[in-house]
């Protein structure tokens, strides 16, 4: 993790502060190279999930929003 005058520095960009980690692989990511996706259990349950662009787009990790070949 790169931490810059005691800042954490986005993993994907090296340039910008992160402000949350990723829910899949938890690296750290700014708000320019995070993506969220949504995930519902049961009846009206919604828990939202940040992801780099790996993580959302592995179906292994972002069963509802990743690719399928």
């Amino acid at each position: 993790m790169i931490i810059v005058n005691d800042k954490k520095i986005c993993e994907v960009c090296k340039k910008n502060n992160a402000v949350i980690l990723c829910d899949g692989c938890g690296i750290p990511l700014c708000k320019d190279c995070r993506s969220f996706d949504l995930w519902s259990y049961g009846c009206g349950h919604i828990d939202p999930k940040v992801f780099c662009s790996k993580c959302f787009d592995d179906i292994d990790i972002n069963p509802w929003g990743g690719k399928r070949d």
